[in-house]
């Protein structure tokens, strides 16, 4: 019989794992440090997780501030290794099965592209049924989500989502590495985190889906919208959402807010406008433009004093707009860019 824990941290898969790892941090002191005695460090660390010996080491915290100032927690590379053997080996294949279709952020095909695409798609819905731009959206965060969780109801949700002793073992050491002694609190840095914070709030998620049977739900890790025709009823679900929330020792941000469809939706860096013709318009938020002009002022400066290549340049310059793309923006990417000179005109 497989054994999925056994597979997942021998050394074929560690080793592949520490192939997903290095990507883009191959020139890193600690990832070549680590790669000097390969074989050895990866032998040696998977007998500590299967004999049950492996501790987590010390995390290095640092600051970032887009798209807004958050403390990061990040473990040393052979931690982040385990880490991902144990998402992608363990958590995934279990914890996968037990979310809803529109739980989206970390999964495979559930990015931030598919989650703005469904939102479209259920303001479209919308406007079939009704004829017309009239409706309302319940848009929710939570207060501090990560730093909420709270480690004894998370523990026990993983318990019924069927892992072995094992496993629960290696999550409960990896929880339990950070705010022990406060029994709450995940830290930002971990790839674990995501995945604890999908399976987290998913009994809210059937909750919405099944009990106050909405049928336009989407959430992403902590922001999430309902859709419904009725003000009164979001009222009603925003009562009943806090009420759950409180029995997992959490509560939703003041910022909570309940308006109209036509007056459009925040959400992923973006405005989604239903207009009255049925078209949805998506536009970048005015804080997403704000916070992009600093960036490529900065890598322009940074480009001008040849700190960084062309490449550097290119790889980001092609995120930005691959998200800008998805809006009706793009000439103000387009402006900004030879603005900086990081384009040419």
């Amino acid at each position: 019989m497989r054994n999925e824990f056994e597979e997942s941290f021998g050394f074929i898969d560690l080793y592949r794992a520490h192939k997903k790892c290095r990507l883009g941090k191959q020139h890193k002191a600690e990832v070549i440090k680590y790669e000097i005695s390969l074989g050895l460090n990866l032998l040696k660390l998977s007998a500590e997780v299967l004999n049950g010996l492996y501790k987590v080491g010390h995390y290095k915290e640092f600051m970032v501030y887009e798209p807004k100032k958050r403390l990061i927690e990040a473990l040393r590379y052979k931690d982040r290794i385990v880490q991902w053997a144990l998402c992608n080996g363990v958590m995934e294949p279990i914890i996968e099965k037990k979310l809803i279709l529109d739980n989206a952020a970390c999964r495979k095909g559930k990015g931030t592209l598919f989650a703005i695409k469904r939102l479209q798609e259920f303001l479209f819905n919308h406007y079939s049924k009704q004829k017309s731009d009239a409706g309302y959206f319940l848009k929710c965060d939570i207060k501090k989500y990560f730093a909420s969780i709270n480690h004894q109801i998370l523990i026990e949700q993983l318990r019924k989502c069927g892992f072995d002793e094992r496993s629960l073992n290696l999550m409960r050491e990896i929880i339990a590495s950070r705010n022990k002694e406060e029994g709450k609190g995940l830290p930002l840095g971990n790839q674990t985190s995501q995945w604890f914070a999908l399976l987290y709030l998913n009994g809210m998620d059937h909750f919405i889906k099944e009990k106050l049977r909405i049928k336009y739900y989407i959430r992403y890790m902590d922001d999430f919208i309902l859709i419904h025709e009725s003000k009164e009823y979001l009222k009603h679900c925003k009562t009943e959402i806090q009420k759950y929330l409180l029995k997992i020792n959490l509560e939703l941000n003041p910022k909570t807010q309940i308006g109209q469809l036509k007056h459009g939706i925040d959400f992923l860096g973006f405005r989604h406008i239903l207009t009255p013709s049925g078209k949805v318009i998506r536009v970048l938020r005015q804080q997403y433009k704000l916070s992009l002009k600093r960036k490529l002022k900065k890598m322009g400066a940074r480009k001008e004093a040849k700190q960084v290549d062309d490449n550097f340049v290119l790889v980001r310059v092609n995120a930005f707009k691959a998200h800008v793309k998805r809006s009706n923006s793009k000439n103000f990417l387009r402006k900004q860019l030879i603005l900086r000179k990081l384009v040419d005109k």
